[in-house]
């Protein structure tokens, strides 16, 4: 996965060669990079792609490991941020990224790139987040 880091904000900038949790063949419409390391006190930014066909639904980032039970941080319809996760949908290239900022190891959990469907079930794709203390090693 190639990162890169600007003013402490990772922004993860190609998923070429990039091991990608439900990449759409078939069914599955949401997709995003695969699990995630980052540095306590760091910002990340992720981008969350998804299908044509969702191109005006709600989008939204959830944490936590059930699906059903997870807690919703931040919609793109809403302004507020969530604490320190922001949202912003960019429906021309078919991605919305979630930023989340000052990580701390408690941050460290399952989270949801997701698509509100209306009459039917959501749609949507996780990823792990680790929050590591001190500095990463390549």
């Amino acid at each position: 996965m190639l990162l890169r880091s600007s003013r402490n904000v990772l922004v993860i900038d190609q998923l070429a060669n990039t091991d990608l949790h439900d990449v759409p063949a078939g069914g599955d419409s949401v997709w995003t990079s695969g699990d995630l390391t980052a540095q306590s006190g760091e910002s990340l930014t992720i981008p969350c792609f998804y299908d044509q066909k969702y191109k005006d639904h709600v989008k939204y980032w959830c944490k936590g490991y059930y699906w059903n039970f997870c807690s919703t941080l931040a919609r793109s319809d809403s302004n507020q941020t969530a604490g320190k996760v922001s949202i912003s949908d960019d429906p021309t290239h078919l991605v919305f990224n979630v930023t989340m900022r000052n990580l701390h190891e408690t941050d460290s959990d399952t989270y949801w790139c997701a698509v509100e469907i209306q009459g039917a079930a959501d749609d949507g794709v996780y990823l792990q987040l680790t929050v590591m203390e001190g500095e990463l090693l390549n």
